[in-house]
């Protein structure tokens, strides 16, 4: 027999291509402050010469840089090229707003080199950040796995082979 919740289900995640749909659009952004989150930046500009892994060293600085001003903690990181997946921590709700805004315009103006003076035409980003809030030891779990999977994936390890690498690893412990 499944036991009922007295709480209704919140919504973890949001962002990103949710934002197509309907019940992706209902509500504001879930940030949470006593677990960590999840978040994604997709750019499908990203290729090439402004592939995120061209600037890979400068955009792990932008992240501590921008972590250490504005209070979130950096768990982990893995560029892909194309996207940037983080697991992330914040000190205060607040501080979300002004840490995704300053480290978005900043990885676009370092990997683009556009500026006040030259601005860039048109978006640089695809959606709006895509973020989940990572619930439990499962959830936990799940995070490192899937950042460690990308992180190989944008070493040039085919992702099946991450997949698999994984999974022995959890198997051998």
């Amino acid at each position: 027999m499944k036991q009922h919740s007295l709480f209704k289900n919140k919504k973890s995640d949001y962002g990103g291509s949710l934002l197509k749909r309907r019940k992706g659009r209902h509500g504001p952004r879930p940030l949470a402050v006593k677990q960590s989150m999840h978040l994604v930046l997709k750019s499908s500009k990203a290729k090439g010469e402004w592939s995120f892994l061209r600037k890979k060293r400068e955009i792990e600085r932008l992240f501590r840089e921008f972590g250490k001003r504005y209070g979130v903690s950096i768990l982990s990181l893995a560029n892909v090229g194309k996207h940037l997946h983080a697991h992330i921590r914040l000190s205060h709700r607040y501080t979300y707003k002004a840490f995704i805004r300053g480290l978005t315009s900043a990885i676009t103006m370092l990997v683009t080199g556009c500026s006040r003076v030259r601005p860039l035409v048109g978006r640089f980003f695809d959606r709006r950040p895509f973020t989940r809030i990572v619930f439990g030891l499962k959830g936990l779990k799940a995070i490192n796995d899937y950042v460690l999977i990308n992180q190989m994936e944008g070493t040039g390890v085919p992702r099946w082979v991450a997949e698999e690498h994984i999974a022995w690893l959890r198997v051998g412990s």
